[in-house]
């Protein structure tokens, strides 16, 4: 008898996709059942969307239902990390809720703080499953999931907070400062948000600063377009602060001039200061020519600046790189340009994607 394979054909996912079981099963007329391949070399237990019917198979013909990854992660955990994983067969069959792959995580950690998978961490709670448990950055499920979330997220992450966060369980400093942020950056992509689930994850945030007690971030009200732009500030750095929340979109160039020269300053300044430079390419430095286009441009700043101005720009153009005074330099300038030209100014389609 021939010796069977120990690594799943190539199109084991196609198979998995057409739910043939039959020449699922066929695979393993050849093939070990705990024969690797896939994202980490993992068995086809852990592969996503493996039939429930295919998983018992497997495990009746030997295969081994606690059989890691590459990163030491069993099935359970490969099933709980996706958002639409199914991992009550894996249970049934009595899959370890405690198993941690070589991060320290547990299937919960994932359920809760990768994949936001209500259903996969109400199973695995159900079944043990220790809600206090520590990864490898000391931190439990619940912190994971208040860590990671996304926008995205937030409407599940209510669901999750129910789960793990118990009467009579501190709410600590770490807690409230993850909702914190996790509101300053719905605030930010608020206007770009789907306007389909827009309702439900605002209510979401709402629910989540009362749950963690949390003073709610004020929602952004981005400048109308139309009126006259004005700041409060008394400094530059806070002024600069002020237009970013008021004229920059989340994505995409800005509707005016004026929220144009502030984006491209800050983005300019975010990109070598905080990336060093690893972005830098051509739509870079057309940024920096429009920059330099329109503060030349209305009510332009005075030519000795604009002369100094143009080195700094072809300077910076040259090597993506500049002093953290240049990079600051440019922000002060574009704010000072705007407060020279508060009547908005709607940018034409720029030729850069940045």
């Amino acid at each position: 008898m021939a010796k069977k394979k120990k690594t799943l054909p190539k199109d084991f996912d196609t198979l998995i996709e057409k739910k043939d079981m039959p020449a699922l099963i066929r695979v393993f007329d050849t093939c070990e059942p705990d024969a690797r391949g896939g994202y980490g070399k993992a068995t086809a237990l852990s592969f996503h969307w493996v039939p429930g019917e295919l998983v018992r198979w497997l495990v009746q013909n030997g295969a081994d239902l606690e059989a890691v990854d590459t990163y030491n992660r069993t099935a359970l955990h490969r099933h709980a990390m996706s958002r639409s994983g199914d991992v009550s067969v894996l249970l049934e069959l009595g899959a370890n809720v405690h198993a941690v792959d070589q991060y320290g995580s547990t299937p919960l950690h994932f359920a809760a703080g990768s994949g936001f998978n209500t259903a996969a961490a109400e199973q695995l709670i159900a079944h043990g499953a220790d809600t206090q448990a520590l990864d490898g950055q000391r931190q439990t499920p619940l912190e994971c999931a208040l860590t990671r979330a996304s926008n995205i997220d937030l409407v599940n992450l209510v669901t999750l907070s129910k789960m793990l966060l118990k009467d009579g369980d501190p709410i600590t400093q770490k807690m409230k400062d993850a909702i914190t942020r996790r509101g300053e950056d719905f605030e930010f992509h608020r206007q770009n948000f789907n306007k389909d689930y827009l309702e439900d994850t605002d209510r979401a945030l709402t629910t989540l600063y009362e749950m963690y007690q949390v003073t709610p971030v004020k929602k952004r009200v981005m400048h109308d377009g139309v009126s006259p732009i004005t700041v409060s500030g008394d400094t530059w750095p806070k002024q600069f602060e002020e237009l970013w929340e008021l004229l920059v979109p989340s994505k995409g160039p800005a509707k005016t001039v004026q929220g144009e020269v502030v984006r491209i300053a800050g983005k300019v300044r975010d990109e070598i200061y905080r990336n060093g430079g690893g972005n830098w390419h051509l739509d870079f430095k057309k940024m920096l020519d429009a920059y330099l286009h329109h503060l030349s441009s209305g009510n332009a700043l005075d030519t000795g600046t604009l002369a100094e101005l143009a080195l700094q720009v072809h300077d910076i153009r040259k090597s993506g790189d500049a002093p953290t005074d240049t990079l600051n330099y440019l922000c002060e300038l574009a704010n000072r340009w705007v407060l020279m030209n508060p009547d908005p100014v709607l940018l034409d389609q720029p030729d850069y994607k940045r």
